[in-house]
């Protein structure tokens, strides 16, 4: 944040603390089950959220080298995305243009910059060109260029953030994406960050209750009642809208010291996670020591992909360091995997048995109020 945000954000929550409120949205919202269950929403999101819009993919500090690549799925398209040598990232649809196989799975780097294919070892440099056909040299001569080099995918870096979109051919415009967090995003200079280790796993849920369940600290003082709530506020729950983008700094009890300091010492990740919401799918989270990166992808109305990667702050120089990320990494990972998830797997089975005909948030879960909104709008062009 910058530093007058940070300030104004300070002043706003002390002020909410000492009257004993929190932000209110204008008015409560109610979202219907189908929200959660239907395989045709699932559709319109995938077709406005997921492929006609631009997503974050990872960080530009995923692919430190050339040759480094990784994959993903946006909606329901498979997206590989490298750094060719020349430093520029690239995307593509992870498909080979012989039989259609997966080029690669998960995050690494392509041998001598070259994507070979598992099937019949094809191979691809990493800005999409064909290589090399084995044993095949003179069977596909009739192939057109743009039928043997990689589907090309619109893909930029921009602020830290890598952003790919998985149709059309027009350029991404970042600041069409971002709605403003650009300032937010240059203050935590990403591009300094470290990868430190990344973790998949997937839940039974729609994408929606797994994401939601960051957007408000309502529940903090119940379902976290004994992991987080000794050291974090339920409430006040604060944020700031950025388009369908969200700040929403999540407030520890030290915070509160701040009152009787000068606001030239102020320092709010000292005595709070900071976080965003980047429309639709990515929640990004930063600590004096680390940043987190969550993508949640829809696999089915019931199945959700998560990928949760922890980034250094500082450089990796000691076993302390690691230490410390590493018990980090875990904590966020236990809570989420032991609390909050299996919470939104027992919601899913409600609302899938026919019996509620929605759920319905209050005028004190703003932020999450606003994700749903900015959902339907995005999806109104749509249906």
């Amino acid at each position: 944040m910058r530093r007058q945000d940070e300030i104004a954000w300070i002043r706003r929550f002390l002020a909410h603390e000492r009257e004993g409120s929190t932000q209110l949205a204008d008015s409560l919202l109610r979202v219907p089950a189908a929200h959660y269950t239907s395989s045709e929403h699932l559709a319109c999101e995938r077709s406005a959220l997921f492929r006609g819009r631009a997503t974050v993919a990872g960080l530009g500090v995923d692919l430190p080298g050339p040759g480094d690549y990784l994959s993903l799925d946006a909606g329901g398209v498979p997206i590989l995305v490298t750094r060719h040598a020349d430093g520029r990232v690239h995307a593509f649809v992870n498909a080979c243009r012989h039989r259609g196989s997966p080029l690669v799975e998960g995050r690494g780097c392509a041998p001598g910059g070259r994507l070979r294919c598992p099937f019949h070892a094809w191979s691809y440099s990493t800005d999409g060109r064909l290589r090399e056909t084995p044993l095949a040299e003179t069977a596909f001569t009739e192939l057109e260029d743009s039928e043997r080099n990689l589907l090309p995918r619109p893909c930029t870096e921009s602020h830290g953030l890598v952003l790919v979109r998985a149709e059309g051919d027009a350029a991404i415009a970042d600041h069409e994406v971002l709605e403003g967090l650009g300032p937010d995003l240059e203050a935590l200079d990403l591009d300094s960050q470290q990868h430190f280790d990344t973790h998949v796993s997937e839940w039974a849920c729609n994408w929606k209750l797994l994401l939601s369940t960051f957007l408000e600290s309502y529940h903090v003082f119940s379902l976290h009642r004994e992991s987080v709530h000794p050291w974090y506020f339920s409430q006040p729950m604060l944020y700031d809208g950025f388009g369908p983008n969200l700040r929403f700094p999540v407030a520890k009890r030290s915070l509160v010291e701040l009152a009787g300091q000068a606001e030239s010492d102020w320092s709010l990740v000292d005595h709070a996670t900071l976080q965003w919401l980047i429309s639709p799918n990515t929640l990004l989270s930063s600590t004096r020591h680390s940043s987190l990166l969550w993508r949640f992808e829809p696999l089915r109305t019931d199945l959700t992909r998560v990928t949760t990667s922890l980034y250094a702050r500082k450089p990796l120089e000691d076993d302390e360091m690691r230490g410390r990320l590493q018990q980090e990494f875990d904590l966020q990972l236990r809570v989420t995997a032991e609390e909050d998830f299996p919470q939104q797997e027992a919601v899913q089975t409600s609302l899938a048995s026919g019996a509620l005909p929605g759920v319905v948030m209050g005028r004190h879960e703003g932020a999450v109020i606003h994700f749903h909104r900015a959902l339907a709008e995005m999806l109104a062009g749509v249906r």
